[in-house]
């Protein structure tokens, strides 16, 4: 629900205003934990968790998202290098949290502690501000403002056309098409681990405390994989005398390629040390290959167009990720004699959308 909703909150961001939306979003997000906690059936967690969560996430990553955009022109590669990485250590922070406030605190009032944490998110978008309030012509700006509307007040007779809530000529773009289509086979496959990693460890018979140990070791993978693939793009490396620069797109495609060893190598190992080591591997590349995905569209599509364009291909991984989890934990469990089995096909996902990345072209004069 999180990614199926990205594209109607970024349509949101733009036609309303972007605080709001992070506002609501925190709001959205808190009182779906909180609902949460009182939930005693399947059918209502999964309403609170898997719907509400759900979409308050996506309200708060894509506003916040959205909202770099409108402040950082220039250093922006390095600023989604912080902001996304902050993703991985909350994935290793609140494994820990969730664990000792659930196991010590019971369901609901563990629950409703994270729901104050949460909450935080609430007050940050407060926070948020227009970015041209700090533009050094701001004076100009307000002025042409002004200008405008005094022209609507004379021709309020004459209605000018809204744009639609949907924009969909970013789609008109062939690279925003084919990074489309490489990020929904991806996501067909690439999340799965994610869901069933602790899984594996607890039908192993391992202790909850290595199981939160191992989804700690996620998160700090994911957040070190995309300072990795920060530091490395667009650098110049000198073999044999020869200058070679580093691109975005062999990056990405280095990483989700990583990402496909580590689903085989996860699809065999059954000791805790090999889960570990999957789990470095795995987080290592996925958090690679998503920041670098992203670098990749900014170079290739149109500033004008990015936020737009980067909510369609978010939109395109929700499908993939709603049938490949379910796919993938149905072939493990049926292919005992085999491994796991479901692996395979997330790890050939993941293979094939390295080889799609091949054919995302550069913007063309239409788009």
């Amino acid at each position: 629900m999180s990614l199926f909703s990205a594209t109607i909150v970024v349509a949101l961001c733009r036609r309303k205003s972007t605080r709001l939306t992070a506002v609501l979003g925190g709001l959205v997000l808190a009182l779906g934990i909180l609902f949460t906690s009182f939930a005693t059936q399947l059918h209502q967690v999964a309403f609170s968790y898997g719907v509400i969560v759900g979409i308050g996430s996506a309200m708060v990553r894509e506003s916040a998202a959205v909202m770099l955009g409108h402040y950082f022109k220039r250093r922006r590669q390095f600023v989604e290098m912080i902001t996304m990485s902050g993703e991985g250590v909350g994935v290793a922070l609140f494994s820990v949290i969730l664990k000792e406030g659930v196991g010590k605190m019971g369901w609901r009032l563990g629950l409703q502690a994270v729901t104050g944490l949460v909450s935080f998110s609430f007050f940050m978008g407060l926070l948020y501000r227009p970015a041209s309030l700090y533009h050094p012509q701001r004076r100009a700006i307000l002025h042409l403002k002004n200008q405008r509307k005094k022209v609507k007040e004379k021709k309020t007779h004459v209605r000018t056309p809204k744009p639609p809530f949907l924009d969909f000529t970013p789609l008109k773009s062939s690279s925003v098409r084919m990074l489309s289509i490489s990020a929904s086979v991806a996501a067909l496959g690439v999340y799965s681990p994610i869901f069933f990693l602790s899984l594996h460890g607890f039908s192993e018979g391992y202790d909850m405390q290595d199981l939160v140990l191992l989804q700690t070791f996620l998160g700090l993978s994911i957040a070190l994989g995309i300072v990795f693939s920060g530091s490395s793009i667009n650098k110049t490396l000198e073999i044999s005398f020869r200058k070679v620069q580093i691109s975005r797109q062999y990056v990405c495609q280095g990483c989700v390629t990583l990402v496909s060893l580590s689903l085989l190598v996860l699809s065999a190992v059954a000791d805790y040390r090999g889960l570990c080591f999957s789990a470095w591997a795995y987080g290592l590349g996925l958090g690679g290959y998503r920041y670098t995905l992203k670098m990749l569209a900014i170079e290739r599509i149109r500033g004008k167009y990015f936020s737009k364009a980067w909510g369609f291909i978010k939109g395109a991984e929700s499908l993939p990720v709603l049938f490949g989890v379910p796919l993938c934990a149905f072939l493990n469990d049926s292919s005992h004699r085999y491994g796991r089995a479901g692996y395979y096909i997330c790890a050939a996902s993941a293979a094939i959308s390295a080889i799609i990345l091949f054919f995302v072209g550069y913007p063309d004069g239409g788009t």
